[in-house]
């Protein structure tokens, strides 16, 4: 059995620590973000991390990485529109990765980690275009 809906449940359930953790790595390996964005900018990323969430239970629950590619790439027009590169969502989301990765069983942050790879792919592609 595919180890997809059980991770898809745990990352909804470790949503706002997930959040919260991705959240506070983005800042600290970016301190300038804090200058650039302030702290109205903080409670955005923060709020963006719990939709990226959202939007990546789906996929893993389906076993459907192309699903959270399409994500990656409409948020990432919605962030450029506000001035937010592409490489801090792609960023977001290798931490992501990690952080998952210290939370849940091997075979669960493996799914997650499939979906969050193709986002990263989609999006550092599309830097390089």
């Amino acid at each position: 059995m595919s180890a997809g809906p059980a991770a898809a449940v745990a990352l909804l359930d470790l949503k706002e620590v997930v959040a919260r953790s991705v959240t506070g790595l983005l800042y600290a390996e970016m301190p300038w973000m804090v200058e650039k964005y302030g702290e109205r900018g903080r409670l955005k990323c923060l709020q963006d991390m719990r939709y990226n969430l959202e939007y990546l239970a789906p996929a893993v629950e389906l076993d459907d990485p192309a699903m959270f590619a399409r994500y990656a790439t409409w948020c990432d027009g919605v962030l450029r529109s506000r001035g937010v590169p592409t490489d801090e969502l792609a960023r977001s989301f290798e931490l992501m990765e990690s952080d998952v990765a210290a939370r849940l069983p091997p075979e669960q942050a493996q799914a997650v980690a499939g979906c969050l790879r193709a986002g990263v792919q989609v999006l550092r592609a599309a830097g390089e275009g």
